[in-house]
């Protein structure tokens, strides 16, 4: 069953084009390989015109175990999946409890209210529609797999900059919507060019 409602879901996000052609993980015809050319095409795009580039690497923190249930469903209805397919990934999600081990003592079990199951059949492309929103409106170029993503943008302009900072303010602003958190300790920037002023760019809320 898992599979059958995998293979109308799908279906459904690429007739809609609800992932965009920047999600490269598990999606139909990409991989690692489009996601790195896709990459390496716009930072040679910028070196082969002499230009500077910034490259911002962005990865969300512990997703699989933060995709908060209603705001999944909300997103499901408002991009009208039909009549049984939102209830069923609902019930599929519901009655799923959890509880923590400290030192031998082990608290309540209690219901979970985020989180997808890893290693199911479904999860990775209920992932993929859950973040597929979260590059809208994006000016410099933006590639993705799965939870990670790359922001690259021109450098060596005032203005190039200005763009670079108000993706990774929007990303930002996606991601607090989203009630997830970008991994401080994994976000990096990478400076490229001669001409690279190797400019700061400013993290707007906190970051786990």
């Amino acid at each position: 069953m898992e599979q059958i409602l995998l293979d109308y879901t799908v279906r459904h996000m690429e007739n809609k084009e609800m992932t965009g052609d920047r999600q490269h993980g598990f999606s139909n015809g990409e991989s690692c390989l489009t996601n790195l050319m896709a990459f390496y095409n716009g930072v040679t795009t910028l070196a082969d015109k002499g230009r500077a580039s910034d490259v911002i690497y962005l990865d969300l923190c512990r997703v699989f175990d933060r995709v908060p249930h209603d705001i999944l469903v909300s997103k499901l209805k408002t991009h009208a999946f039909d009549g049984w397919t939102t209830p069923w990934i609902r019930n599929w999600l519901d009655g799923r409890t959890q509880s923590v081990v400290v030192n031998g003592s082990m608290s309540k079990w209690r219901p979970a209210i985020s989180g997808l199951p890893q290693g199911s059949v479904l999860g990775l492309a209920v992932f993929n529609f859950f973040v597929g929103d979260m590059d809208s409106g994006s000016e410099c170029a933006l590639s993705k797999f799965v939870d990670n993503t790359k922001l690259c943008g021109a450098a060596d302009t005032l203005e190039g900059r200005d763009a670079v900072q108000r993706d990774l303010d929007r990303l930002e602003s996606s991601d607090f919507v989203n009630l997830m958190n970008f991994n401080k300790a994994k976000c990096k920037v990478l400076h490229m060019g001669w001409s690279n002023s190797k400019h700061k760019y400013e993290a707007r809320r906190k970051m786990d």
